[in-house]
This record gives C-alpha cells, sequence and structure tokens, in this order.
C-alpha cells in the first residue's frame, strides 16, 4: 500500500524531533555544580559520587562543544559566561519538568516538586516553623528547603537561582527580581524595659541620637539603619556593632542601649519614629530568570497569609 499523501517528509532523515544526547539527569548535575561551585559540594547535596557529577559535566561540554566552567583552584568551578546562560535555561528546564510530573497536565491538585525559600533572618523563626507545618499538612510530596541570611545573602541567591523565593524588605532591589508587597514595615526603635522614652507614643531620631545605639553591622542594613539619622540630620552614637538578632536583643534587654528594626519580636519594646525616611515594605521576591512553578505559587500564597499575619510590634 503506498504511503498516505500526509506521511511523506522532505529532505533527508527523519523529522522527527529526537531527545539531545544529554539527560534531564545530567542536566541537573550541572545546576548544582552551579549554585555550589563545587563538584563534591554539589556530590554530597543530589547523594551521589563526586566522578558521577564530574563526568556529567564533561559530557555536556563535549557534546555542546562549549565550556561551561573555569576551574579556578582558589575559587573551585566558576561559570562562564556561556555556562551561566546555560544554567537558566537548564534549571528552567528543570522546573518545567517537575510542574509536568506534578499532575499539571491532569488538573492534579497533588501538587510534587520542591521549593527554595529565602527568608530574612529577623522573622525566619515566626514564619518557617509555621509554613513547615502547613507545608506537610497540605502538600505532603512536595519539599521544602528554607534559607535564612541577611538582606544581600537573600538576592544573592534570587539571582543566582539558588532561591525560588525571598521573603523580604523592598529596599536597594536590584532590576530582574519582581517584589510582590505584603505589608508596610515601618522603622521602630527598640529600647529596654522601663526606658523613660517608652513613656512617648512616637519618637524621633533627634531624641534618639544621644543614646548608645547597638547597630545591626550587616551589609546594607548597616547603612540603611544609618541613613535613618543623616535623612534627619543628625549623627548616631553607636555602642556596639552586633551581627545576630540574639546578640542585638540581648544587649537591648540587659540595658546596653538602643536598636532600630523594622520587625520586633515578641517580649520586645518598640516605639514608632517619626523620620523622613522611606517606609519599605515587605515583599514576597522571586527572579524574572526563572520559572515560577506550582509549588513556588503554593508556597508563596502561604508565606503571604503567615506574613500579614505577623505581628511586626511587640507593644
Amino acid at each position: 500500500m503506498p504511503p498516505d499523501q500526509g506521511d511523506r517528509t522532505s529532505g533527508e532523515g527523519s523529522a522527527e524531533l529526537r531527545a539531545p544526547d544529554f539527560s534531564l539527569r545530567q542536566l541537573s548535575y550541572f545546576v548544582a555544580v552551579a549554585r555550589h561551585q563545587s563538584l563534591h559540594k554539589a556530590a554530597d547535596a543530589l547523594h551521589v559520587s563526586a566522578p558521577a557529577v564530574s563526568a556529567a559535566i564533561a559530557h555536556l561540554e563535549t557534546t555542546l562543544n562549549v565550556q561551561l566552567f573555569q576551574r579556578r583552584h582558589a575559587r573551585g568551578l566558576v561559570l562562564t559566561e556561556t555556562g551561566s546562560a546555560f544554567a537558566v535555561e537548564c534549571r528552567n528546564l528543570l522546573l518545567q519538568s517537575w510542574d509536568i510530573g506534578s499532575g499539571r497536565l491532569t488538573d492534579s491538585r497533588e501538587i510534587q516538586g520542591h521549593v527554595h525559600l529565602g527568608c530574612l533572618f529577623s522573622f525566619a523563626p515566626y514564619v518557617i516553623p509555621p509554613l513547615m507545618r502547613q507545608m506537610a499538612d497540605r502538600f505532603p510530596k512536595a519539599r521544602l528547603f528554607w534559607h535564612e541570611g541577611h538582606h544581600e545573602y537573600l538576592l544573592e541567591g534570587l539571582q543566582t537561582g539558588a532561591f525560588d523565593l525571598a521573603l523580604m524588605y523592598d529596599f536597594e532591589v536590584p532590576s530582574g527580581i519582581e517584589c510582590i508587597p505584603l505589608r508596610a514595615a515601618p522603622l521602630q526603635a527598640v529600647l529596654p524595659a522601663g526606658h523613660p522614652l517608652l513613656r512617648r507614643s512616637r519618637l524621633t531620631m533627634r531624641e534618639l541620637a544621644t543614646e548608645p545605639l547597638i547597630l545591626l553591622d550587616l551589609p546594607r542594613t548597616r547603612n540603611y539603619m544609618l541613613s535613618a539619622f543623616s535623612a534627619d540630620g543628625v549623627a548616631p552614637r553607636i555602642a556596639h556593632r552586633v551581627y545576630s538578632m540574639t546578640m542585638l536583643l540581648g544587649l537591648v534587654a540587659n540595658g546596653h542601649g538602643f536598636s532600630l528594626l523594622n520587625f520586633c519580636p515578641p517580649n520586645t519594646h518598640s516605639r514608632e519614629l517619626e523620620s523622613t525616611l522611606r517606609t519599605p515594605n515587605l515583599v514576597l521576591a522571586h527572579s524574572h530568570r526563572y520559572r515560577f512553578t506550582r509549588i513556588a505559587a503554593a508556597v508563596g500564597e502561604i508565606v503571604t497569609v503567615l506574613a500579614e499575619e505577623l505581628a511586626f510590634r511587640a507593644d
């Protein structure tokens, strides 16, 4: 029987869409190395051997005829410009694959896959634990990986694709990062119990300039806090520089000074500030470069509710 006219193709070879000479598993190995900048760290995270990861990278570079990494003794494996662009495409392809496997095509309500959430360390203890509980109850087949850190760390994670989402403030956010505003987070003065200034409902930066300041000395946070004083034409009296919320709150509680925070944890004493500084917003951020998956959207919905319910002022 002659072939049907509609089955004929022109040109030589098959017109069928064929699979490339590399696998999704090899792409996942590459993305892991790109994230960790180390074969051994990527292998540990993937629970496979380092030679298997090395072989996958070598196969990709040979098949694609490109150099994906530069091997540097001091810094490990650093993405080339081509490798960086390829890492974005690979991550989006892997995320899309997870979306297909999670039942999207059959309208299944059973969401699978994994999501990496970054959260500002100051309020992470009040968001991450209830989020983990709700995730386990509502999406038992999904996996949540959480990361806490300071503002600079979260921005870097969003830009490199280490984090799918980040709960943070919206100051000095570069282009390419979309921020969904959740609520205003005005700057507040945190004071020791019994401090005379607690008798006031609102305070000025000039009133605080003579008090000993406990400065949270972290990238971007430091400059933001100090700009609150310079915006009102006064200079702070820095008594201590700290690098953790635990030390900051401990020093304040023991009467060694006051501090400035946008979020005041429970059992602290704070007052609103009269300042010309722009009030930042608490936002849920993600990068435009990377695919937004079903599981990321589901986590975002839960985080949004938890953030809205969070008490930003303790008293």
